[in-house]
């Protein structure tokens, strides 16, 4: 017994020895070069196996390496992968130094940082970079042309105007179509309300008090596994802003930005001098009546109305930031200041904002922080498009017999087209915007891999409207005051865990989350008229009130969430979503929606069988499924509502009035989503992505029109179904890097099909089911959302000079008439992206970047009064070319025709191409030598640029329109790319200095 337990011992003893011979152990401390900061969570790999460790809270790490290993490989987010060999070493220290081209790979999702390699979601990124040194408006700016899948068009080019922001379609009808805004975590109330209505359907900028120059990066979230994390609110898509902070241990760096510019309308509608109306109006008259007896008109006396109104527009931007850090606490600090005029009278816009980011470790576990930002925005406001007040569209119409001064000298009523030039003199016409923006949060690392995070958010909005017009432009005077707020709170709780298996390449991580948010919207209106005295400005000395009305609501949203990721090796990649929403906007049994996607990825070039392939630095595959939801509806539309107030009382008592046809079966409208994605970079020169998606909108939330016998118009119902599929394409070109030249090209392009699947029963002329969006658009089943319905104009006879039209049948026919209207083509086009190339040669730069759209048509519909023959109006140029026997090509019929009182008549006559090719910006730029800088001992980098945008546009031959950039009905789903008058975008030169100290 004895030998047999001697020999077991020295069995063991030799199999020790052996495992000892086999593996040893190696320690130390990975750091932040630069800072010297100990980095928790680095992958610490030796070379050639699986076999691993990560580091802990202060970078010390612990490894056992087997039998031949050689080296370690040490690899973070953010960060160059460092390589060192093993030998006779039990210790290895390693600095880690900060990797550019990984931290431009760096992807924000919801709740979350990941990587382009290993993310299995669709996501677009616009960082600074992109946009440094270009003067915006907003934030949405930044988007076109920069995403493929991304619409972005400018409303109007009127100053603070909302911005159309599209995202693979508009995935709704009337339940709102702009994406959800995310600024560092906090979702931002979006409503076009903020404003008394002046005459048109766009909104005010739900952005305009976010200064980019305080923007980090944006993230849009495309497909179903990004946007299924915000579940209710992610079907029109989701944009993600990161604000700017400072680094630990960073030395602080003061910045200020200056760039001043002026601007110009880009292109002008053709109108008739004063000879050229005073001939056609009398001409035109004797051919349609023998006994007309023709005008005098006084050439002395005339006015150019357009060149009253039209300005040059000035800009003038100052902005300064701070940021830094030590061990414990970073911070960024920002303010701006501009101070803009547009190209039209009257519209000015005063904007100054502050921000400030704070991060601060309270202990090694124990992380708090906040971001803050404050913003006040003062407007001179026109009037908006639909409305004879603004000034550029009353300057087109107004006779040029008409002149802003009476015979005394002073300013006088021109009617029913309001004097533009007493309107801006004279009338108040104030809006102010004043808004919170942040979040405080505190974040405790409870184990290595394990965190808590707490966020308390707000959004406050304040706005003060003011009008008040003289009583030389409405007898006696009127004026109104308006006032709303809208402020919401939120608390987002999450718990982050993510693990990583070393030794066998498995990494874990795990998203928990709950949110409750809150929104009070408040507004009150006076209007008044009967002052007397100009001199009495406010509504309160108004002798006849006209209107007073106060309104309150509130909603609520609480959610559950999670997600799960997976990856192993970084090769085979998968994710999970789940999201439970309950909305105060549905009735108890329909509160609760639950969203969710699943995705998945490979990356191809991590196999075997593509290691040899060395054109092939990266490719990966990715496919996504899910669904995401809609319930912006307003708030309690399943309730029957009454109101009270006026039209509600009866024979002089007060009354109630219903006004909401009750639906308790209300409920969450819903969007599938199936997305395939293929990455690839080849050469080490050529990035590419492409993608394919498959949208359908279920349950859509739409208003179903109703018996007018029911005392309703609609009510909103879900009823219809709407699908969007296309590609997106985006591709990246290094043509050329040296040391002294480098040459980059980005091109993206997005593909889009939309249709109506179905609709609740309500039959055209033809049998399909459609809803009306506008006069000219429809939805129709089988056909775009933004259908254009249209009778066809053919043209003038050339042999008897008359207008021509089509019947619904495609007959010729001299009668106009509104029951001919047929399909005529899509507002939606059929592609849109962006082009840019930047050149840098030593301290030199130049980019330049065009954007386009391809395949819409577009209304220009302010034509059918400049192209009215009859009345007051003035008018286009064009119809001075009318038929005549030597001109039978001509714009416009014989003058003497029955068909031309008719010829302005809504029809494909005021329909456009809208497709452009636009020059969007170009910027030439010249950076300091560092040489020259060091000898002020001030500062340590200095650029001057110079920046042109809107400089050149391409449309089709024949497009009659200002700007092919239209869509001034705001977030209307139902009614885009239409213009009554519609500003063109600006054309502006800009220079401006950055310099850093």
């Amino acid at each position: 017994m004895k030998r047999v337990l001697l020999l077991s011992f020295a069995l063991v003893f030799a199999l020790l020895q052996q495992v000892h011979a086999q593996s040893t152990t190696v320690s130390g401390r990975v750091t932040d070069q630069a800072t010297g900061a100990g980095l928790p969570g680095v992958s610490v790999i030796v070379k050639g196996t699986t076999v691993g460790a990560t580091t802990g809270a202060d970078g010390a790490y612990a490894v056992s390496v087997p039998q031949g290993g050689n080296a370690l490989v040490f690899r973070y987010i953010g960060y160059a992968n460092v390589e060192r060999a093993i030998g006779n070493a039990s210790t290895i220290n390693v600095g880690l130094s900060v990797d550019d081209k990984q931290l431009s790979e760096l992807v924000v999702v919801g709740y979350g940082v990941t990587t382009e390699k290993l993310s299995t979601q669709s996501v677009a990124t616009v960082d600074a970079e992109s946009f440094r040194n270009t003067p915006l408006t907003s934030p949405q700016q930044l988007l076109q042309g920069q995403a493929a899948g991304v619409q972005m068009t400018n409303s109007s080019g009127v100053l603070g105007a909302a911005s159309s922001v599209r995202i693979r379609g508009a995935a709704s009808i009337t339940a709102g179509g702009d994406p959800l805004y995310v600024v560092d975590g906090v979702p931002l109330n979006n409503d076009d309300s903020y404003s008394f209505n002046q005459g048109g359907a766009a909104g005010l900028n739900p952005l305009l008090n976010i200064n980019p120059n305080d923007i980090e990066s944006m993230s849009v979230l495309k497909d179903a596994a990004a946007v299924a994390i915000y579940g209710s609110r992610g079907a029109n898509g989701v944009v993600l802003i990161n604000t700017k902070s400072g680094s630990k241990n960073q030395k602080t760096v003061v910045s200020f930005d200056y760039f001043t510019g002026i601007s110009e309308p880009t292109k002008l509608l053709k109108y008739m001098s004063a000879e050229e109306y005073a001939t056609f109006r009398n001409t035109y008259g004797a051919a349609q009546n023998p006994n007309f007896t023709p005008a005098t008109y006084d050439l002395t006396n005339t006015y150019d109305w357009v060149d009253g109104v039209v300005q040059t527009g000035r800009v003038n931007s100052y902005n300064v930031s701070a940021r830094g850090g030590n061990e414990k606490t970073t911070f960024y600090i920002g303010g701006t200041y501009s101070d803009e005029s547009g190209f039209t009278i009257g519209n000015e816009l005063e904007k100054l904002s502050g921000r400030i980011n704070l991060k601060h470790d309270v202990t090694e576990n124990v992380e708090v922080g906040v971001n803050y930002s404050l913003s006040n925005s003062d407007m001179r406001r026109v009037g908006l498009e639909n409305s004879t007040a603004a000034p550029l569209t009353g300057a087109y119409l107004q006779s040029p017999f008409m002149t802003p001064y009476g015979a005394d000298g002073q300013f006088q009523n021109t009617g029913f087209i309001v004097n533009s030039i007493a309107q801006e003199a004279l009338t108040k016409n104030d809006f102010n915007l004043m808004r919170s923006t942040g979040n405080a949060y505190a974040q405790i690392t409870i184990l290595e891999d394990l965190k808590l995070k707490t966020d308390w958010g707000i959004d406050l909005l304040e706005t003060d409207a003011k009008f008040r017009n003289p009583d030389l432009l409405r007898p006696g005077g009127y004026g109104y005051r308006s006032n709303i707020s809208d402020n919401k709170w939120l608390v987002t709780n999450t718990l982050h865990y993510n693990k990583f298996l070393a030794e066998s390449g498995h990494t874990f991580g795990l998203l928990l989350g709950h949110s409750y948010e809150t929104s009070r919207f408040d507004d009150i209106l006076v209007e008044g008229s009967g002052f007397a005295s100009d001199d009495l400005p406010n509504v309160a000395s108004a002798s006849t009130p006209i209107s007073t009305s106060a309104s309150g609501t509130e909603w609520a949203l609480e959610s559950y969430f999670g997600r799960v990721n997976y990856d192993y090796n970084s090769k085979y990649l998968f994710e999970a979503t789940l999201r439970r929403d309950g909305s105060s906007r549905f009735g108890a049994d329909y509160k609760y929606g639950t969203f969710y996607a699943a995705s998945a990825g490979w990356v191809l070039t991590e196999e075997s069988f593509l290691q040899n392939a060395n054109f092939l630095n990266f490719l990966k595959l990715t496919s996504s499924y899910g669904t995401a939801g809609n319930d912006q509806i307003g708030n309690f539309a399943y309730i029957g509502l009454f109101a009270g107030g006026g039209g509600a009382d009866y024979n002089g008592q007060a009354g109630l009035i219903p006004t909401t046809v009750p639906n308790p079966q209300l409920r969450w409208e819903e969007t599938a989503q199936f997305d395939v994605t293929l990455n690839a970079t080849v050469f080490d020169r050529l990035d590419l992505e492409v993608s394919y998606y498959n949208k359908e909108t279920v349950s859509l939330l739409a208003n179903q029109p109703y018996p007018y016998t029911t005392g309703f118009a609609s009510a909103t119902r879900n009823v219809g179904e709407m699908r969007n599929r296309g590609v997106d394409l985006m591709i990246t070109s290094r043509n050329i890097a040296t040391e002294d030249f480098q040459w980059t090209t980005n091109l993206n392009i997005g593909f889009l099909d939309n249709e109506i699947l179905s609709l609740p029963a309500n039959k055209d002329a033809e049998g399909r089911d459609f809803l009306t969006g506008s006069a000219a658009q429809r939805a129709i089943v089988g056909e775009d959302l933004n259908t254009f319905y249209l009778v066809r104009y053919a043209g003038i006879n050339p042999e008897t000079g008359n207008a021509q039209w089509l019947t619904k049948d495609g007959e010729i026919t001299t009668t106009y008439a509104s029951s001919d209207a047929v399909i005529v083509g899509s507002a939606i086009p059929d592609y849109t992206g962006g082009f840019t190339n930047t050149f840098r040669y030593k301290a030199f730069d130049l980019n330049a970047f065009f954007n386009f759209s391809y395949g819409n048509k577009v209304l220009i519909d302010g034509l059918r009064f400049t192209e009215n023959p009859a009345g007051a109006f003035n008018k286009s140029t064009d119809l001075l070319d009318y038929w005549t026997p030597e001109n039978t090509d001509a714009f416009f019929p014989a003058l003497s025709s029955p068909t031309a009182p008719f010829f302005n008549r809504l029809s494909t006559s005021q329909l456009q191409d809208g497709s452009y090719l636009r020059l969007k910006t170009v910027s030439f730029g010249y950076n300091v030598p560092a040489a020259i800088l060091s000898k002020t001992r001030v500062f340590s980098t200095a650029r001057v640029y110079l920046l042109g945008q809107n400089l050149w546009t391409l449309t089709s031959d024949d497009f009659r329109g200002p700007d092919p950039e239209v869509s001034a009905s705001g977030g209307n789903n139902q009614a885009v790319g239409e213009s009554f008058f519609a500003l063109p975008q600006p054309r502006t030169i800009t220079a401006g200095v950055n310099l850093t100290f």
